[in-house]
């Protein structure tokens, strides 16, 4: 059979080579978007997040978390009394953060304190990379939406580190994304019950999500208009579906190994931990003289130039949210972490620092050499073991505890509050005085007797109470100083980071008081 030659208006190559074309086309295309100036200005973002990262790794309840993480891991067992302290030893104790601990006790078996870095920036980018789409999808252009995320990131410098409490904001960027998109797509909302059995047994700031849910509904039961702020009422389907997803999250709440208790949790810090909110300094109000304080006014004013300049109409939900974000944050310097994720998105699209972003003007390859330089710098700046290890020994009294393992060391150790946790990750056959799970020590007074004594109020008493054979202070402390110039108690070692007492056998420090 003869065959034509082909026509003018079909190509003379066969239809492989039509399919290969086709394919970098596709490719081309896909290369622009994944080297895209916006993805870019996503990776720029890394840079500050891992800056903050590598400068917090002395995080002080990280290493009780670390415990607890490998008795859950290796022993497959909930810890439900104290084993670590001996003023609180058998006492009943929540672990209410215990999937948030599993993570970084495997980062810390793998990789040691690298691991632990690692676990918690992969994080922070998770979040704020988040935070950098929600700003571009309010309708940001993309250079002002980073610029807004910074604030976010700068916000979120009060709990950098390898805290449980990043993977419940992780949580709450994906409540937003959600609800994000059923505001603009009705879809989507069969993720929030999945989300929130994950949340509770992450961190207790699952609350935060309840409250930012419940706003949302609330928001859309008016509609209307009052100047730049305009408000649309959710239809009959939009609510019920709503109100179907808040009674299956507040449901899925009670998916967790300790039952109706990890959901009250909460609500005994607010209501049975007085001491724990009022001495704890994250927990204290904004200090305006602090760099936090300082960032809280910059929120502050931003969010007043947007809206004494900008004409961009303020939806309901955004002023209330605003509102909230804004007063827990002033009330709680460690809320202003929540604040920079809720204002970032709402603040980006009232930013017009720059020309808008145009397509045509791209360089993806460009784009693709600063982005592998951007991960080259990571990988060549990753801190190495020693360079974390000396941030761990400048903060916490490693040399002291040798000191302490070497002479065999033992009794009742009156600690610095935060050095309990790293004694008992470090030292496991040392039973400090106390660590941060403040909860189970505010409920045996131990954690006012603890802060009496530091601050120098009947702290012999005190001491002599708890039988107390060895204080294991920092050198510049107010109790240092009077031990110091005690005759019950004598300097067995000291260095710059911590000083070990030790009680004078025989001595009791309140007779010696009395005589003088």
């Amino acid at each position: 059979m003869q065959t034509s030659a082909p026509t003018a208006s079909e190509p003379a190559w066969p239809i492989a080579g039509r399919r290969t074309i086709n394919e970098h086309a596709t490719m081309g295309r896909l290369a622009a978007k994944v080297f895209s100036f916006p993805v870019m200005c996503m990776f720029l973002l890394v840079v500050p997040v891992f800056r903050l990262s590598a400068r917090a790794i002395a995080e002080p309840d990280i290493w009780w978390h670390l415990r607890n993480g490998g008795q859950l891991v290796l022993h497959h067992a909930f810890p439900r009394i104290d084993t670590y302290s001996f003023t609180a030893a058998g006492s009943p104790w929540l672990d209410h953060e215990w999937l948030s601990e599993i993570p970084f006790f495997l980062g810390f078996k793998t990789m040691g304190l690298q691991g632990l870095l690692a676990v918690y920036f992969a994080t922070l980018v998770l979040i704020y990379i988040g935070v950098y789409y929600l700003t571009c999808r309010a309708g940001a252009d993309c250079k002002n939406a980073a610029v807004a995320t910074v604030l976010g990131i700068l916000c979120g410098v009060v709990s950098a580190g390898p805290r449980m409490l990043l993977f419940g904001w992780l949580c709450m960027v994906g409540l937003l994304i959600v609800l994000d998109r059923f505001w603009k797509t009705g879809k989507g909302l069969w993720m929030l019950p999945p989300l929130f059995a994950l949340w509770i047994n992450f961190h207790g700031s699952w609350v935060f999500g309840v409250v930012v849910l419940v706003v949302t509904i609330a928001s859309g039961l008016v509609q209307g208009e009052w100047g730049l702020v305009v408000a649309r009422r959710w239809s009959p389907v939009e609510m019920k579906r709503l109100l179907l997803v808040l009674a299956a999250s507040l449901a899925a709440l009670f998916v967790n190994p300790f039952g109706y208790k990890l959901v009250l949790y909460p609500f005994d810090l607010l209501f049975r931990q007085p001491g724990n909110m009022k001495h704890i300094e994250e927990w204290q109000s904004v200090d305006f003289s602090t760099g936090n304080g300082r960032l809280a006014l910059i929120i502050i004013f931003a969010l007043l130039a947007a809206a004494l300049f900008s004409r961009r109409r303020w939806r309901l939900v955004e002023v209330i949210l605003m509102a909230f974000a804004l007063w827990a944050a002033l009330s709680h310097t460690r809320m202003l972490f929540f604040a920079g994720l809720i204002v970032a998105p709402i603040l980006a699209p009232c930013l017009k620092l720059f020309p808008p972003y145009d397509r045509k003007l791209d360089k993806p390859w460009l784009n693709a050499g600063i982005m592998a330089a951007i991960v080259g710098s990571l990988i060549f700046f990753f801190p190495s073991p020693a360079e974390l290890q000396q941030q761990v020994s400048e903060k916490y009294p490693s040399a002291a505890l040798a000191f302490m393992q070497q002479r065999h060391i033992g009794g009742r150790i009156f600690n610095n509050y935060g050095w309990g946790g790293y004694m008992e990750w470090n030292a496991p056959q040392l039973k400090p005085f106390i660590d941060g799970r403040a909860d189970i020590f505010i409920y045996n007074q131990s954690f006012d007797d603890h802060l009496h004594a530091t601050m120098i109020q009947k702290s012999f008493e005190i001491l002599d109470k708890y039988r107390i054979d060895y204080a294991l202070l920092e050198p510049d402390q107010p109790l240092s100083y009077l031990l110091q110039h005690s005759p019950a108690w004598k300097p067995i070692y000291s260095d710059k980071v911590a000083v070990l007492f030790e009680r004078t056998p025989g001595i009791e420090a309140l007779e010696m008081v009395s005589k003088n």
